[in-house]
């Protein structure tokens, strides 16, 4: 997931924005999981320092997310947080990315997950974890 705005000073105001998922598709092994209403909010700060440095940060949030799935009805929750680091003076930088959703039967409790984990260290290191049992949402 890429998501960009144009850079403001440390202490500026984070963006927001709103998408509606609709249509949207959560697969799960041989399950799939269409989104049929509901929206994300997303919001996206940058910054850049006296000296150069530069950082971002976002997250998205799904608000009155619903799926359906063999005739099933579900509800999905959790949050994706996603961010970095450049130091100009050294050159490096690092990134993150967080993914965590839980799909919920109503009475049942969580029935899959996406949960996904990667790290880009500044020496360009990765470390990619996924304990989930669903795929990124499409």
């Amino acid at each position: 997931m890429a998501v960009s705005a144009s850079p403001v000073g440390a202490s500026g105001p984070a963006d927001h924005f709103t998408e509606n998922v609709a249509g949207d598709t959560i697969a799960c092994g041989s399950r799939v999981y269409t989104v049929t209403s509901g929206t994300i909010k997303i919001t996206v700060h940058e910054g850049e320092s006296a000296s150069g440095n530069q950082n971002f940060t976002g997250t998205v949030t799904p608000r009155g997310v619903v799926a359906t799935s063999g005739g099933k009805t579900y509800a999905v929750r959790g949050a994706f947080w996603f961010g970095g680091t450049f130091n100009a003076q050294q050159g490096t930088g690092q990134q993150g990315f967080t993914g965590k959703l839980q799909i919920v039967a109503p009475g049942t409790g969580k029935v899959d997950s996406v949960n996904i984990t990667f790290h880009v260290a500044p020496d360009g290191t990765v470390k990619a974890f996924d304990m989930g049992t669903c795929a990124e949402p499409s």
